[in-house]
């Protein structure tokens, strides 16, 4: 049986990165971890298939017995279009993803022979078993949460690698915290469910026997069970270590980590040098009425130093829009990132995901707009809308007070003062993080002088070697940190400039 397992093209969004990719040579920010675990559920005898949309155009006439397309929000409009192209063509379509919610499941059946709800380690294959047998069902529904050590490596061999800006692992689901507005309690459970700390090293050496030299470990949060993340660390510490910091990884986790000392230095000898924080806001009573209680127990500034301080970048999220902002909430954004020396910022409008506790609450309230989940999915379109009732602002005050903050934010010089900054926390006597550059690396650095320094905009061009220069005087080994971030910038502001103004 032939299979094809489809990743849809992403409209122009906040995380596809799409802006800069003519610099970092046509590179889509990860490859699709959900296609290649799919691929690795099925059982033997089959010929799969693996296209992602996201790196080049999809051969529409493609044959296969079984099309599998899976999706986020923001991919609704082309997942619904491929399954019809197939459909028309004979093939059985399976949707499944993010996409597919409890309060969606008959919208999604309608481009569908079969729709997937949850988790797929054991309604995959019974899938499989069940179109051999010739009697498949419209709905495969997990409605329990599936035990980790039963999620195979996935079969990275079907993904392009170098067609990406890095390689992705999973190595748990679900998180322990409650915050209001998240969706992931919701969907994969409280708690941390782990893979072992052998099945997770085995994907590591995986990947970097294909030639990974950068690893995103896409967890929720990486950390959540504090036992079982110290032993991984240290074998990530000792993988690294082995092959002379070849491979650097990033992940995300809470910011109460800073308080553990010995969990940063973990992190710190394990190379690990970008992470991704959901910071939401400096006011903490936004943060308390949020749930967010993690981030009340921390001094955030103090917070994001320290980490820094380990050599670990952070990136934050940041929502507008919660009960207690007014319109002084953009300023005081804006200050706090600046202060924070937080050089990516990802902005957000609060938004009600059906399903969340966030959700719930504003429906008792009466106060759900029928508009989507807006800029939750960080498409263009989108990012300006939300579909709630704003508490203390109209979209009056908030539409252009969030467009001024963003753009004030990926400013050339507040953005460059940022970078450095948090360059500069960073220790000299960490491991050196090397990497080969090979010669798409260095056609990118190329391609990255050429847009920077032969810029009609004196003011990019003096950005450029303001970085540089400070980088070069304070520590030579963080010029690939400083070269990565300023090929993401231009994505950033020129992605903010669009859709603000």
């Amino acid at each position: 049986m032939k299979i094809c397992l489809i990743n849809p093209r992403f409209p122009l969004s906040l995380w596809d990165f799409s802006l800069c990719r003519d610099i970092d040579g046509s590179r889509f920010p990860f490859p699709p971890l959900p296609l290649a675990t799919l691929a690795a559920l099925t059982p033997a005898g089959h010929e799969i298939t693996v296209c992602d949309e996201n790196i080049g155009p999809l051969d529409l006439n493609i044959q296969a017995d079984v099309v599998g397309i899976t999706g986020y929000h923001a991919q609704k409009e082309r997942v619904y279009e491929l399954a019809g192209i197939f459909q028309a063509m004979g093939a059985t379509v399976a949707i499944g993803g993010p996409i597919v919610r409890a309060d969606n499941l008959e919208e999604c059946a309608q481009h569908a022979n079969a729709v997937f709800l949850g988790e797929a380690e054991y309604t995959w294959p019974q899938f499989i078993r069940d179109f051999e047998a010739k009697i498949i069902k419209p709905f495969y529904i997990q409605d329990t949460f599936v035990d980790m050590k039963d999620s195979p490596a996935p079969r990275f061999d079907l993904l392009d690698f170098k067609a990406y800006s890095s390689a992705v692992i999973e190595t748990s689901r679900g998180c322990p915290h409650s915050c209001e507005f998240c969706a992931i309690p919701v969907r994969l459970g409280k708690g941390s469910r782990t893979k072992s700390t052998g099945q997770v090293m085995a994907e590591i050496y995986a990947l970097h026997k294909l030639g990974a030299d950068s690893i995103f470990i896409i967890d929720d949060n990486f950390l959540g069970n504090r036992k079982r993340a110290v032993e991984l660390l240290a074998e990530i510490g000792r993988f690294a270590e082995s092959i002379d910091y070849g491979v650097y990884f990033s992940c995300q986790f809470t910011i109460d980590t800073a308080r553990d000392e010995e969990m940063l230095g973990l992190l710190e000898k394990a190379n690990f040098r970008r992470v991704f924080i959901g910071i939401e806001t400096p006011r903490k009573e936004s943060l308390a009425a949020a749930k967010k209680n993690q981030n009340t127990r921390v001094d955030l500034l103090e917070a994001v130093r320290r980490i820094q301080a380990r050599n670990i970048i952070v990136w934050g999220a940041f929502i507008v829009g919660f009960d207690g902002d007014d319109k002084n909430i953009f300023e005081e954004q804006f200050r706090f990132i600046q202060a924070a020396a937080i050089p990516v910022a990802m902005l957000g409008i609060l938004q009600a995901i059906p399903g969340t506790p966030l959700y719930e609450r504003l429906k008792a309230e009466g106060r759900l707009l029928k508009d989507g989940t807006g800029g939750i999915t960080g498409a263009a379109d989108g990012l300006l809308r939300t579909n709630v009732k704003l508490a203390r602002m109209g979209m009056e005050e908030l539409v252009p007070g969030y467009g001024r903050m963003a753009r004030n934010i990926y400013g050339y010089g507040n953005f460059a003062r940022r970078l450095v900054a948090a360059i500069k926390t960073g220790s000299k006597n960490g491991p050196p993080g090397r990497g080969n550059a090979g010669s798409k690396e260095i056609a990118a650095v190329l391609r990255l002088l050429r847009y920077y320094l032969l810029s009609p905009d004196p003011r990019r061009a003096f950005m450029f070697v303001r970085v540089i220069s400070q980088t070069l005087i304070w520590d030579p080994r963080q010029l690939r940190t400083a070269l990565m971030h300023l090929v993401v910038y231009k994505h950033l502001r020129l992605f903010y400039e669009r859709t603000t103004r």
